[in-house]
């Protein structure tokens, strides 16, 4: 060995520099390693190196590699592996030469090397392995490589294209940035608080200029779930990476964590045969297009289990590698992927070397460019022929008995295991369960929750445990369906399923929904309950017959009449109930209805409880069938027993008004007469005195009466139609009544009315209203007291700030019995003569819906032989 030369200070320390990084290289590899600086100077060796050749650490220091070895036998080749390939190809592989070291002999070796940059500067990696047999050798240096991207001390990844999306990265840099779910994303997404920190411009600019970056002890900052904000500096190399074309495919990035080591600076490049070489080992196929879709780039694996040349791939030439009858399918969905820019997936029989198809399964993903221009796709082609195989079979099976259960009419489903996985369900069972077909796969109990709590989940795990299969009928079971609750109905069965050996493996689950034909029986009963209460509550009586006219059903209220049972009044029929001037013509309706089916109505009087007989509406209509048979009679019996006392009384009130203004008119056409013959007299010379005042005076007496009756029948009309207006005014109540008083003096004479004022006020009211009905009272007071001559009229105030007028009489008065009835509507006490108490009987039913239509109130005070007092009462007003 040389002696070793002293350096200069300023190239120890640069060297020193050089050998921590090469140290870091191979202190993880478990190959025997050089690397040697541009000068080939041994920098750094692995520890298999010291061990395979039996060299010690100082023993290799300034040493270069010719130095290092004794009597090498292969001294030309060594010296043409790097002053000629080297310096050329950057790359030798597999090179095979005998090597003698001091310690070790003569050794069979075979060496790969490639040479790399570092600060500018170009170092070798020289792996140095004895001869092992082929299968061990192939790939050594692809080995070694992966070790030390995986197993280095430093924080490294690889970056793909102009958004740089994370491709590679070891598990230093993705425990240092705190994150695992890196790869496929942007260095954007993943690290968004660098946004600010100038490192995506940098990117940006090693991607665009194909230059490197190299910074040092730069500050960083970055997001930690458990620490918060984490502050680092570092040493890093942007290096970017070319593909075949030489152009810049991504950036590939070697870290290291300057805040404990400040003194080691370390930066990796990696050139495209690094990228390739890292491509190479990926234990797939890697293929590249371009934005037309043409084949750029299919790394070696590709060519290795096709045995295609590069030449032949070029374009759409990897096709040809693919089965016949799988080759147009495959093409057309890579092309249609392709151009609408969407993820690829296909499954496909790829031929291999030996001329075997087996089954592989194709990735693609679309890339872009920074300024989102489409570049081409990405993507992976991996072997799964056992896998599809199996597939195949399972398939098969599950087709079988898929198709079974999905042609089967009726809601069916299988579980799987104790925990009852749904393995299948048809469409009528889903739809049953109100879900969709994302809920297969699921157990019970996720799919349907609302299920706790109800006896299925423990019928299957009975069925499971006993084999014995249950069966059900009309069970209840609530679901959940567009987000409500509902209840249903179904028979069903679970019926255990059995594999070869008769373990119980799974559940057929068999349903058949009934809620239609339950919720239609429940509703019919409770139809006929509600049927029931609701004939009980309507004011008619209600009933239904057979066709031969027999009681069926009869409501609560024909019972409540009759005072019979049901039983009591089917057996009497309708003959006891109707009275006998009606009963024969009643008979003789209802027996042509029977006969007929045509619709019964009349009016006709039955008989109560008491015995008594009112009288009814009875109408039927009879219930037919789809062919005019008669099924039964409805029928319904409306009392109207108050609307024929009021048409009788409508009738006495027609003869009374019809006697009422017979009279003075009878009286006028008399007077009227009288005079006419008295004229023809005294002009035929018989000189009669005529007595034309006493005359002309009933006549005004008796007009005067008739326009009373026709105004109290016009007032009577408005207030049924509800059009009596007020003129309301304020006045005082007792000048209307003086004025009042004074006028009826001067038609009657006989009778003496005194008035008497113990309260003055005024009121705000129709002022002809009230004098109206003060008029009726006080004509009604003269009218009822034949033998007496005296009525007295009072004003008085009430305790509530109103004021009351009264007008007293010494009549015949009035029974207690009939005090409200004589404000009704055409009600008279009966008298023992109309001629002597004439009227329509409608006065005081117009002097109270006055008062009431002012919010005041009427009063009246009588007894037979004492007379009677008439008060009405209203609100007053201030004077002023």
């Amino acid at each position: 060995m040389k002696k070793k030369s002293r350096k200069s200070p300023y190239l120890e320390n640069e060297n020193q520099e050089a050998k921590l990084f090469a140290n870091s290289l191979v202190s993880p590899l478990r190959e025997p390693v050089l690397v040697l600086n541009q000068n080939l100077e041994v920098l750094a060796a692995s520890q298999p190196f010291f061990t395979t050749f039996k060299i010690t650490q100082g023993e290799i220091e300034g040493e270069t590699i010719y130095s290092l070895q004794e009597g090498n036998l292969d001294r030309d080749k060594v010296r043409h592996l790097f002053e000629s390939e080297l310096a050329q190809e950057k790359e030798v592989k597999d090179l095979h030469i005998t090597l003698k070291f001091r310690n070790s002999g003569q050794i069979p070796v075979s060496m790969n090397a490639r040479v790399f940059n570092w600060q500018n500067r170009e170092m070798t990696i020289l792996s140095i392995s004895p001869d092992k047999p082929l299968a061990t050798k192939k790939g050594a240096l692809r080995t070694q490589i992966s070790e030390i991207l995986s197993n280095a001390p430093a924080m490294i990844c690889l970056l793909k294209g102009p958004e740089h999306v994370f491709e590679v990265a070891n598990d230093k840099y993705i425990e240092f940035i705190g994150r695992r779910d890196i790869i496929g994303k942007s260095v954007r997404k993943v690290l968004p608080e660098a946004e600010s920190q100038g490192f995506f411009d940098l990117l940006d600019q090693v991607y665009t200029t194909g230059e490197a970056f190299v910074g040092n002890q730069v500050p960083i900052q970055l997001s930690d779930e458990h620490f918060g904000k984490k502050n680092s500096f570092l040493n890093f190399v942007y290096q970017p990476t070319f593909n075949a074309k030489r152009e810049v495919d991504g950036v590939f990035v070697h870290v290291v964590d300057a805040t404990e080591q400040v003194l080691s600076r370390k930066k990796i490049e990696e050139s495209e045969t690094e990228l390739r070489q890292l491509i190479n080992t990926v234990p797939a196929m890697i293929w590249i297009t371009n934005k037309d879709g043409y084949s750029i780039f299919l790394n070696k694996n590709w060519y290795n289990y096709t045995g295609q040349k590069a030449q032949e791939a070029q374009g759409y030439g990897w096709v040809e590698a693919i089965h016949p009858d799988d080759k147009k399918q495959a093409k057309d969905a890579f092309l249609e992927a392709n151009n609408s820019r969407k993820p690829y997936t296909a499954t496909f029989r790829l031929r291999n070397t030996s001329g075997e198809y087996r089954w592989v399964i194709d990735n693609g993903m679309p890339q872009y460019n920074k300024n989102g221009d489409y570049e081409g796709m990405v993507g992976t082609v991996v072997d799964v022929h056992e896998e599809k195989v199996k597939e195949q079979l399972i398939r098969e099976k599950e087709h079988r008995i898929r198709s079974m259960v999905e042609e089967a009419d009726v809601p069916t489903a299988v579980y799987t295991g104790r925990d009852m996985r749904i393995e299948l369900a048809n469409e009528a069972m889903i739809k049953v369960w109100g879900k969709d077909a994302s809920i297969i796969g699921m157990t019970l109990k996720e799919a349907l929750p609302e299920l706790e709590g109800q006896p299925f989940h423990e019928l299957l795990d009975d069925v499971f445990s006993t084999g014995k299969t249950y069966w059900g009928k009309e069970d209840k079971v609530d679901l959940v369906i567009d987000g409500n609750l509902k209840t249903g109905f179904f028979n069903f069965t679970y019926k255990p399923l059995k594999n070869e050996d008769g373990e119980i493996y799974g559940i057929l689950n068999m349903a058949i929904d009934v809620t239609e034909m339950v919720e239609s029986r429940n509703l019919l009963k409770e139809s006929e309950a509600y049927f029931r209460q609701m004939t009980d509550l309507i004011p008619e009586k209600f009933c239904t017959t057979n066709p031969e006219g027999d009681f069926i059903y009869c409501n609560k209220h024909w019972l409540d009449y009759t005072g019979l049972s049901f039983k009591e009044l089917k057996k009497n029929g309708w003959s006891s109930l109707v009275h006998p001037e009606e009963k024969k013509l009643f008979d003789q309706n209802w027996e042509r209805s029977l006969n007929t089916g045509e619709s019964f109505e009349m009016e006709v009087r039955y008989k109560n409880k008491d015995g008594k007989y009112k009288w009814h509406l009875r109408r039927a209509e009879a219930v037919k069938d789809e062919g005019g048979k008669i099924k039964l009679w409805i029928g319904t019996n409306t009392e109207i027993h108050r609307l024929k006392e009021e048409e009788k009384r409508k009738e006495s009130f027609l003869k009374m008004v019809s006697h009422e203004l017979k009279t003075p008119v009878t009286s006028i056409k008399g007077y009227v007469q009288l005079l006419l013959n008295l004229l023809q007299r005294e002009e035929d010379g018989n000189t009669v005195p005529l007595p034309l005042k006493p005359s002309l005076e009933r006549i005004d007496h008796q007009i005067l009466r008739l326009t009373r009756l026709i105004s109290e029948m016009l007032d009577l009309s408005r207030i049924e139609e509800n059009k009596l207006e007020l003129q309301k005014s304020f006045f005082s109540i007792n000048d209307l009544v003086a004025e009042t008083v004074q006028d009826i003096h001067y038609t009657n004479t006989q009778h003496r009315v005194e008035v008497t004022h113990q309260h003055r006020c005024s009121v705000y009211a129709d002022k002809d209203r009230i004098g109206q009905v003060l008029i009726n009272f006080i004509t009604n007071a003269i009218k009822y007291s034949p033998e007496s001559r005296e009525v007295n009229v009072l004003i008085n105030s009430t305790e509530d700030n109103k004021v009351a007028v009264s007008v007293k009489d010494r009549g015949i008065g009035i029974d207690k019995a009939n005090h409200k009835n004589i404000f009704k509507r055409f009600y008279r006490v009966g008298v023992e003569s109309e001629e002597t108490y004439s009227g329509f009987g409608i006065g005081l039913y117009l002097a109270k819906e006055i008062i009431q239509r002012h919010n005041g109130s009427i009063k009246v005070k009588s007894k037979i032989g004492e007379g009677s007092e008439f008060t009405f009462i209203l609100s007053e007003v201030s004077q002023n």
